[in-house]
């Protein structure tokens, strides 16, 4: 640890103490410390672990204000733009994949120089250029109106020929996605000037830069806490202005360059909703859900929008084993309306699961879970002590959890033509079971959310300490 980082630790470790002291006496309700949490809804695992940080914050009094970077666009324009980057990862993982790590020189080159961007990066944008002007206009919402400009100036932009920055539509591309990023800043700064919190959350990497940006500039000395929801450190998150690190798991190494030397990291574990703190036995959990005590039970998890669960549940279904499978579409409701249809035909086989906000109970009362390995749902899978198998991964983040998975046994990357097999082998083989689920709820971390929210507190009173006393 080098002497700046080891003197924030110092200063954390007074505040704790200081803030423990006013606990002793009774006072510390008395002084509200105000929380900003910055979350991105383009994936929902963002938005779960800001409302499990969310929840253990009111619990201990704090005044808490959640916002999502999405509501800071028209949202029009965000759906578009949503809808673009589903359609990038899902059917052109590849450059998707060259896209995410980008380090974040290069990102700050993009974003910051008069230049033009790395050749590798030109055959994306042209990408996501074409893939904005086939959707369709959406007109929706009155906020934020001139981001529906923007974005129609971009359709138009002309596509690059792939031999100069000059004469074609990459440099009005380039001015376009810099102004877009500075009113983003904008917007977010005046938020944050106008709710006056004693400290930032931030659970996704975008909004935690942008912030990152206004501190560098003095716009506010506010610290900044930067809470990774995936089992590896993406270079994006490398920021001068965040001021602590909380990361998945103390095994993983984090290496925060030269940008970040006097932040902290603490190994929290991913924050997780309430229901994970103390999970419920699987025997009250299947209770609870009406599913045979007796049975091996698979768990099939799709995501908010219900990917590929209907092709996995086919593919389980080719094995003879007496394996219940409990089915989570989310809010894909072609993927359910397919599901109760195969259902039908496979009589208390199949349960078709509606959305639900205690996603611990479904985990607990399964043997096996299947689904995509978002950084979320794998820490809410192994909080649970429970192997995870993924068919599909996007790369970026979620090759970070595949890894984590393998290094440690619980799980992994199954090819669609092994899973059935995979899963048999495994709910069949009791004894290796019963080891991959104690291997899993080591792993697991179930008060990560606690963890962050007291170190938030921690922050909140080195800030403002003396503020605090006049209070009482």
């Amino acid at each position: 640890m080098g002497n700046l980082e080891s003197a924030r630790a110092t200063d954390l470790s007074t505040a704790s103490r200081g803030r423990n002291k006013l606990r002793a006496g009774s006072l510390l309700p008395a002084y509200a410390p105000r929380v900003l949490l910055l979350t991105s809804g383009l994936g929902y695992g963002h938005v779960r672990a800001a409302q499990g940080v969310e929840a253990a914050l009111l619990q201990r009094s704090a005044t808490v204000r959640t916002l999502d970077l999405w509501s800071l666009m028209n949202p029009g324009a965000a759906s578009i733009i949503q809808k673009t980057y589903l359609r990038l990862v899902q059917e052109y993982p590849e450059l998707y994949e060259r896209l995410y790590h980008l380090d974040e020189h290069t990102w700050r080159h993009i974003l910051e120089s008069e230049d033009g961007p790395p050749a590798e990066v030109l055959e994306v944008l042209e990408l996501i250029s074409q893939i904005i002007a086939s959707c369709e206009a959406d007109e929706r919402g009155t906020n934020y109106a001139s981001d529906r400009l923007l974005l129609s100036l971009l359709r138009t932009a002309l596509p690059y020929d792939g031999a100069s920055l000059g004469g074609n539509g990459v440099r009005a591309r380039l001015a376009l996605m810099k102004w877009t990023w500075l009113r983003l800043n904008k917007r977010i700064g005046g938020l944050v000037e106008q709710f006056a919190p004693d400290v930032i959350i931030s659970t996704q990497m975008i909004p935690a830069a942008m912030v990152s940006s206004l501190k560098r500039r003095g716009r506010f000395t506010v610290p900044l806490m930067g809470v990774l929801t995936d089992y590896g450190l993406h270079d994006f998150w490398r920021q001068p202005g965040v001021d602590c690190y909380c990361t998945a798991h103390d095994s993983l190494p984090v290496d925060l360059g030269e940008g970040a030397q006097r932040a902290v990291v603490r190994a929290t574990g991913v924050p997780l909703m309430p229901g994970f703190t103390h999970p419920l036995s699987q025997q009250e959990a299947r209770r609870q859900l009406k599913v045979d005590a007796q049975s091996k039970v698979i768990l099939v998890l799709g995501g908010g929008l219900g990917l590929s669960v209907d092709a996995i549940t086919a593919q389980l279904l080719e094995r003879p084993a007496p394996t219940v499978l409990m089915i989570m579409p989310g809010k894909n409701s072609s993927a359910r309306a397919q599901l109760l249809e195969r259902a039908a035909l496979h009589p208390g086989r199949i349960h078709v699961c509606d959305w639900t906000e205690r996603m611990d109970i479904y985990i607990r009362a399964a043997d096996v879970v299947v689904g995509k390995p978002g950084g979320v749902s794998v820490a809410e899978v192994l909080a649970c002590g429970r192997p995870l198998f993924a068919t599909r991964s996007l790369g970026g983040q979620e090759g970070f959890n595949v890894r984590f998975l393998e290094h440690n046994g619980v799980g992994g990357l199954v090819a669609d033509a092994e899973l059935a097999q995979t899963i048999e082998a495994v709910v069949q083989d009791s004894q290796r079971l019963a080891q991959m689920q104690e291997r899993a709820w080591a792993l697991g971390c179930r008060n990560g959310a606690t963890k962050i929210s007291d170190l938030a507190l921690d922050l909140a009173w080195a800030h403002r300490p003396h503020s605090a006393l006049r209070e009482h």
